[in-house]
């Protein structure tokens, strides 16, 4: 058994991996594809390589590079090349823009001599093959373009940014612009961001460029790319006061709400999540998977797909907050957003949140919610700030606010009214006390209502991203929704321990399994089952006690042990399971368990 998960691991890495590397002020990517080729784009500032990138490395079992790139010359970015190359991990091909105006410092003089061997300048319009079907497309460097053409860059105030080295990354329907420290104007810099955006066109993901300055993410640029994510690495208290207010504004606003998360939190910026560390990318090139180090989790739709937009009782609020105690109302307020469609994922692209007043924010992203999954939405993205959560998206600085007293969070997609929650004084909860819905298929009145009572982060009382206290809801009749209640994490080397709870299903025909991916699922019976039909679901679904019959406990146990093999830390697995009876197939399908190899 134990060769056989570690061959389906092996074939779970038919997903592009993309890991945006906490560096502090600085910046670094990994990309490894899904035929197993890696490249490295820039490794931090001097130290970062031996602090951050060669441990990560390790700890992936990844010993050597197929291709390593340098965004441009400055120390925060290629600082950790060479002790990235001295700790014995070469690369096969290092990208790079060549030997004009060659800066004197010290950091670049030591990434020349590591990489002499094996660097090669790179030409717009290149193309480097990652194999399985990923390609890096080379949009600019020292201002000339793709195709043709070029930006003069010789009068910028900041020429080794503008110099900077641009790919696009495609995978699929999954597309990713990396620009290093490209500039848009501002600061007396040249405005190549604007050209280089009307040959990048839209994307999915954007890493912001130059760390969130005001020389960079210029408006132009924005609506090039109109990105559904946003990744801003920087470094906390940073001198440079990164990301600038202005900058998320542009990328994260009223009309156009996304998720911009950075690698730490900055300055306290507004309208971005803290996302604590390293950030890891999944992606099949049809959705997408982001997660942070604590297990904070987001599922994304490509945004060439769609999902037939969501109707009433299909996604409610399931939770607010509207009187925070542990800070204060402006930072601390939040509402979560609770899936219930059935058939599989709603997808929140053109959802729009709205207060009993006039303030509001449309969401423009296809954040992917399945039943009995929940979304937190809040007024601030900083966990030391907001009352210790890490929302899924910081709402638009400014533009929705939960009064105290009385208010409205009403969620429509176009017209259609989809819930609409309004409290008043007397309402569950209040000063440091969320409300919770009770029955997420019941009316949004006040009696179906009650006051939190577990703790959450910094004291309040709520759950935040997970099922209420309060829950009774009847996901699919019979005697309640099932429950899958994961017993040991999954850890390299050691056991996946799960429970599976079938209240009121005993007599039942049972199966579930794990997953390397919830989309397009599968469908059994005619019932939508979110677990694709892997190697890891073929394997793992055919193991004694994982399928059977509901015994009279209505409690199922079942285990697999994870390989002893550094290269599954962190992998992303997913389990689910279904009952149903020997007349009409399809009884209830439980929630998507979202577990993180440690």
């Amino acid at each position: 058994m134990l060769l056989a998960l570690s061959l389906l691991l092996a074939a779970s890495c038919q997903q592009l991996e993309v890991h945006f590397l906490d560096v502090g002020q600085g910046d670094a990517t990994l990309i490894v594809s899904p035929s197993g080729k890696t490249f490295l784009f820039d490794a931090g500032d001097n130290g970062q390589g031996n602090a951050a990138i060669v441990p990560y490395l390790q700890a992936r079992g990844i010993t050597h590079l197929d291709h390593v790139g340098s965004s441009h010359y400055h120390a925060d970015h290629l600082g950790g090349l060479d002790e990235v190359w001295n700790a014995g991990i070469h690369a096969t091909v290092c990208w790079d823009r060549g030997n004009v105006n060659e800066p004197t410092t010290q950091s670049y003089q030591d990434y020349k001599s590591r990489y002499a061997g094996v660097r090669q300048t790179v030409q717009p319009g290149q193309i480097v093959d990652l194999g399985g079907g990923v390609t890096m497309r080379c949009l600019s460097v020292e201002g000339r373009l793709a195709g043709g053409g070029s930006v003069n860059i010789s009068g910028s105030s900041q020429w080794e940014n503008s110099a900077s080295i641009a790919w696009k990354l495609e995978y699929g329907d999954f597309d990713l612009f990396l620009g290093g420290d490209l500039t848009g104007g501002g600061n007396g810099t040249t405005d190549v961001e604007s050209s280089v955006g009307a040959l990048c066109g839209d994307v999915d993901v954007y890493q912001l460029n130059h760390h969130g300055s005001l020389t960079s993410s210029n408006a132009n640029f924005v609506a090039a790319l109109q990105p559904e994510f946003c990744v801003v690495p920087c470094g906390s208290g940073n001198i440079y006061g990164y990301p600038k207010q202005p900058v998320t504004d542009r990328l994260n606003k009223p009309s156009r709400a996304i998720p911009v998360w950075c690698t730490t939190d900055g300055v306290g910026t507004e309208g971005f999540v803290d996302g604590g560390g390293h950030l890891r990318l999944t992606t099949d090139g049809a959705t997408y998977t982001v997660s942070a180090l604590d297990g904070t989790t987001l599922r994304f739709l490509c945004d060439e797909r769609a999902l037939a937009a969501p109707q009433a009782g299909e996604l409610v609020g399931s939770e607010f907050h509207r009187d925070p105690a542990a800070v204060n109302d402006a930072d601390g307020e939040w509402f979560e957003i609770g899936g219930t469609r059935a058939s599989g994922d709603a997808s929140l692209d053109g959802l729009s949140a709205l207060d009993a007043g006039t303030d509001s924010f449309t969401i423009a992203t296809g954040l992917l919610i399945g039943a009995d999954q929940y979304l937190v939405c809040a007024a601030d993205g900083l966990p030391a700030r907001n009352g210790g959560i890490r929302p899924a998206l910081a709402w638009p600085s400014g533009s929705f606010a939960l009064s105290n007293s009385g208010d409205r969070v009403a969620l429509k997609s176009g017209a259609t009214t989809i819930d609409q929650v309004d409290w008043s004084n007397g309402w569950p909860g209040g000063s440091g006390v969320a409300s919770e819905r009770r029955d997420l298929y019941a009316s949004s009145a006040q009696s179906n209502h009650a006051a939190a009572v577990s703790s959450f982060g910094a004291g309040d009382k709520g759950t935040p991203g997970k099922r209420n206290d309060a829950d009774v809801t009847p996901w699919s009749g019979g005697g309640g929704p099932l429950v899958i209640n994961v017993i040991t994490q999954p850890t390299v080397g050691g056991p996946m321990v799960m429970d599976w709870l079938a209240p009121g299903e005993a007599g039942y025909s049972y199966r579930g399994g794990v997953c390397f991916g919830t989309f397009p699922g599968h469908v059994f019976g005619g019932l939508q089952i979110p677990a694709n039909l892997d190697a890891a679901w073929n394997l793992t679904s055919a193991r004694p006690g994982w399928s059977g019959t509901v015994p009279p406990g209505e409690a199922m146990r079942v285990s697999v042990n994870v390989p002893n093999n550094a290269a599954h830390h962190g992998r992303i697995v997913f389990a689910a399971f279904y009952t149903y009876s020997p007349g009409p197939l399809g009884r209830k399908v439980s929630p998507v368990a979202l577990m993180i190899v440690l």
